[in-house]
């Protein structure tokens, strides 16, 4: 087993949906709002898998990396006749933006959008609630994942 994953990492097999970042931004000074835990720690996994060291002070060789993450209200975009049933979409956007070690923009703020529409049953809050909380983990992986996306043309 050790010989085959060796001659595979050998060969420049890897994962599909990694991206590496450019040099310019192997090491990042992220300035986050307003994240929570959970955001900020799957974002700092997102960004190290892509191959970013992260520092925690601003230094002369690092970039600052600013993301907002902004909550979009929910729109109700259909309701079912007595059975209690919504189609609700929901939204986040993140704003993020690079500046180099130097204070030179390197990308402008720029946003990123995300949004799905789910079916919530209004007689099981309970279930509605827990649904809700995984769509909205499930955008914001999808935001992180772009966001590297868009590092890796710089």
């Amino acid at each position: 087993m050790l010989c085959f994953a060796l001659n595979l990492s050998a060969c420049g097999f890897r994962l599909a949906g990694t991206a590496d970042l450019p040099d310019q931004l192997a090491s990042i000074y992220l300035s986050d709002n307003g994240f929570n835990q959970s955001q900020l720690k799957a974002l700092q996994r997102r960004l190290t898998q892509a191959g970013a060291t992260l520092v925690e002070q601003p230094d002369s060789g690092a970039v600052k990396l600013s993301v907002y993450l902004k909550k979009v209200p929910d729109r109700q975009m259909a309701t079912g006749a007595g059975t209690g049933a919504n189609v609700k979409r929901i939204t986040r956007q993140l704003d993020f933006s690079v500046k180099s070690a130097e204070g030179k923009t390197v990308v402008p703020l720029s946003t990123l959008s995300q949004r799905k529409d789910v079916s919530l049953d209004d007689d099981n809050l309970l279930s509605s609630d827990r649904e809700k909380d995984t769509v909205t983990r499930d955008l914001e992986k999808a935001l992180f994942d772009q966001l590297i996306r868009q590092l890796t043309l710089i």
